[in-house]
This record gives structure tokens, C-alpha cells and sequence, in this order.
């Protein structure tokens, strides 16, 4: 991340240093210095990249031989840091109910002691969906795995977001049933497939 935001400043850098340089120089000048300058920020992009393509793969090493069933039908995101100061607040919902999600505060270090918030799934539902010890199990698999978001559908398939509470950008693909949105991604290796 650091080596990304060093190479987004040179980036920043080179084109405004170059907006005050041109005003000075002849059209001929001018011509010489867009060239380079495109050629420098295409370098920059390609290295950014690159510093994309080598997180990429490093998540998909992590997680390439993880079992997922314990998080079958579950959809786990991070929402937000906790009231407490080092817990976080996680939603958790099944793929298949159109009530709102528990939100669960946890500290990593003290996982027994989970707060389950169910008001709003009782709104919007009337009843629970998921008992305490699924939401646990869930969570504390969800927590080793170390991402922003998970879903894991019926068959198997498995959407992650890595770093972001944005839509999936990975998917790996289960070996029984590929999932209805497949045409969203392409295949970047093995069983894993990159939104496009």
C-alpha cells in the first residue's frame, strides 16, 4: 500500500511540474515533453498495477486451501469499529431471507463474549433466522480468514472483497455449480476468477 501511494504522489507530481513547464516552452518543446511525460505516467500505471496483481495473488495463497462450509449461505462483512476499543462491528445475514442482517460486536481476543444485536432482523422479520451458536461458528471462521467481506453461497461458490465493503471482487469457483453472475468476472487462475 505504501509503495502505491509513493507512486500515485510521483504521479501527482510529474503532472502538475509538467502543466507549469509547458506554458514556457515552444510547441516543439511541448510535443517532446507530453511524450516522455505519457511514457513516464504509463511506467507508473504498470507498477501500480503490478503492486494490484501481487496483493491479488497473495490473498488467493491465503485463502486457496481454506474450507468454507462452515460459512455455506452466509453473508459476513465488516461494518464498522465497536464501541468498545478493540472490537469491531460485523453484519451477518443468509443469502436466502430478505430481513436485515444481526449486527455482531466482537473483540478478536475475547470471541465468547459476542453482542448479538437482533432488532433489526425482529423489524423486519418478526422472528430470528440464526441462532447464537451458527452467528459464533461464523464469525470466528470469518475472523481467521482476515477479509472485509464473505458470501458464500449454496453451492459452494465463494465471493470475497479482500479490503473493501464493496461488491466481491474475487470468486472462487466451486466445482459443482458455477454462479449466476459468472459473466462478472474472469478467470485469473485455478479455480479463481477477478470481477472484471
Amino acid at each position: 500500500m505504501r509503495i502505491r501511494n509513493i507512486l500515485s504522489l510521483l504521479l501527482l507530481i510529474l503532472m502538475t511540474s509538467c502543466i507549469d513547464m509547458l506554458d514556457q516552452l515552444s510547441y516543439q518543446k511541448k510535443e517532446i515533453v507530453m511524450k516522455s511525460n505519457w511514457i513516464i505516467v504509463i511506467i507508473i500505471m504498470s507498477l501500480l498495477q503490478s503492486c494490484n496483481s501481487q496483493k491479488t495473488d497473495k490473498v488467493i495463497d491465503r485463502l486457496d486451501d481454506v474450507d468454507f462450509s462452515e460459512l455455506k449461505g452466509l453473508f459476513i462483512h465488516f461494518r464498522s469499529k465497536g464501541h468498545s476499543r478493540n472490537s469491531n462491528i460485523y453484519f451477518i445475514t443468509t443469502n436466502k431471507t430478505n430481513c436485515s442482517p444481526y449486527a455482531v460486536e466482537v473483540d478478536k481476543s475475547k470471541i465468547d463474549e459476542l453482542k448479538i444485536k437482533n432488532d433489526l432482523v425482529l423489524k423486519t422479520c418478526d422472528k430470528e433466522y440464526l441462532d447464537k451458536e451458527t452467528i459464533k461458528i461464523a464469525i470466528e471462521k470469518y475472523l481467521e480468514l482476515n477479509i472485509c467481506l464473505i458470501q458464500v453461497d449454496s453451492f459452494g461458490n465463494v465471493f470475497i472483497n479482500p479490503s473493501k465493503q464493496e461488491f466481491p471482487t474475487l470468486l472462487k469457483m466451486s466445482s459443482s455449480t458455477p454462479p449466476k453472475n459468472i459473466n462478472q468476472f474472469e478467470l485469473y487462475k485455478g479455480s479463481w476468477y477477478i470481477r472484471k
